[in-house]
């Protein structure tokens, strides 16, 4: 899907957009949560960190399709990409994650945008690095116009639905696969 994105979009990171304009970001809502306060209430929602899953709770905060970028800590890979995780369902997001969705772009759309665009002139401090949301809103793009966004998310939103339903069967599988071994070991 990377090389359809830029075959879409092959000028998206010259122009004057703000990105910011096309992200609702839900960091109000987030509430970190101590390894105590998780070991207590363990259950089966995911408890989800800037890079991956840290735990497992019996609470969400969050149920639908959401962009996960890291906020501080591991904020960006090693080429200088930012550290990105496609959620949906329901989870419980800790503050060193931004926790976004697109605004009159698709959520897809904006983590196949961030999947192309490197971020290191975004990214402050020298001991723990940062991606503010104030940095993060400044990144210039060239909104792509109408035409090529509507054709270009009618062929993306299939093949994400058919990842979600994936992910989701494997899941299952993987549960079912416990269950039996557990039956007969």
């Amino acid at each position: 899907m990377d090389n359809l994105f830029y075959n879409f979009f092959p000028q998206i990171n010259v122009g004057n957009d703000l990105i910011g304009s096309f992200i609702q970001n839900y960091d109000r809502f987030r509430k970190p949560l101590s390894k105590k306060q998780r070991s207590a209430i363990s259950g089966k929602y995911r408890y989800i960190g800037a890079a991956s899953v840290m735990d497992y709770i019996n609470k969400y905060n969050f149920d639908g399709i959401y962009l996960l970028l890291g906020e501080d800590g591991t904020v960006v890979d090693n080429k200088g990409y930012p550290i990105l995780q496609y959620v949906f369902g329901k989870f419980w997001p800790n503050n060193h994650t931004h926790v976004l969705k697109g605004k009159n772009i698709s959520t897809e759309w904006l983590y196949l945008f961030f999947r192309q665009r490197k971020v290191l002139n975004i990214v402050t401090g020298a001991v723990q690095k940062k991606i503010s949301q104030k940095n993060l809103n400044s990144l210039e793009f060239s909104y792509p116009n109408k035409e090529d966004y509507l054709k270009f998310n009618e062929i993306i939103q299939p093949l994400f639905r058919d990842i979600r339903i994936r992910i989701k069967e494997n899941k299952r599988l993987r549960q079912l696969k416990q269950e039996l071994l557990k039956q007969y070991f």
